[in-house]
């Protein structure tokens, strides 16, 4: 059986930090707790962005030219880890962000986010998302994505272009891109093609979102 046709990827939306000169701190989706709460959580500005995501993916507005409605969701594992199985992996203090990213999204499709890989098994999470007969979506941190991760080891981007036998790089960046300013982007899907669902990725693009005011083109 033919496997995933497309993979976009995309990094979690905003968290806490500055932003156009002021500081915000993470929500809960329901605004139940914030700042030092809310520290794994996206910002208002975050949570924009995720129902934004709805315009780029879903009818009646979407999907965006070079886009397409996923059938299947990705997001890491947003669970702590019990006391019990707690040590010192590098998973064990998830982010709550991707998850919340494409929340929205889910509702409006009527999809379950597959959550069961936590964020450091990436490679075993692309492994499944690679099986699933149709178009993927993924949510995960930026630093995980690029060909490296942020510790020089193989990234998500990698492990795809591994797992299909991809000959070269495609042009995929080696780390997360930024503004020409040196600021972090959350603007960005990164999508994967292999039209027959089997054998390596036969193209890769970047695509702007341009949901919130500051989105980019790309390249900046």
């Amino acid at each position: 059986m033919a496997g995933a046709t497309r993979i976009m990827v995309i990094r979690h939306a905003e968290k806490p930090g500055r932003y156009g000169g002021t500081q915000y701190d993470g929500v809960t989706p329901t605004g139940s707790s914030c700042g030092k709460s809310g520290e794994k959580d996206l910002v208002t500005l975050g949570w924009q962005r995720a129902g934004g995501l709805v315009t780029l993916f879903a009818a009646p507005w979407g999907p965006k030219p070079g886009l397409a409605t996923p059938q299947f969701l990705y997001a890491a594992n947003p669970e702590a880890k019990s006391s019990k199985t707690l040590g010192k992996a590098k998973d064990d203090l998830p982010s709550q962000r991707p998850f919340e990213t494409i929340t929205p999204l889910a509702s409006v499709l009527e999809l379950t986010i597959n959550t069961t890989f936590r964020k450091a098994h990436y490679d075993k999470m692309v492994a499944d998302a690679l099986g699933q007969p149709g178009i993927v979506l993924v949510a995960w941190q930026h630093q995980d994505i690029p060909l490296e991760n942020g510790e020089g080891e193989p990234g998500l981007s990698q492990e795809i272009l591994t797992q299909t036998a991809t000959a070269g790089t495609l042009g995929i960046p080696s780390t997360w891109p930024t503004t020409p300013a040196g600021e972090a982007r959350y603007d960005l899907v990164w999508v994967f093609d292999r039209p027959g669902g089997a054998g390596p990725i036969t193209s890769f693009t970047i695509v702007p979102q341009f949901l919130l005011a500051g989105d980019l083109p790309w390249p900046a």
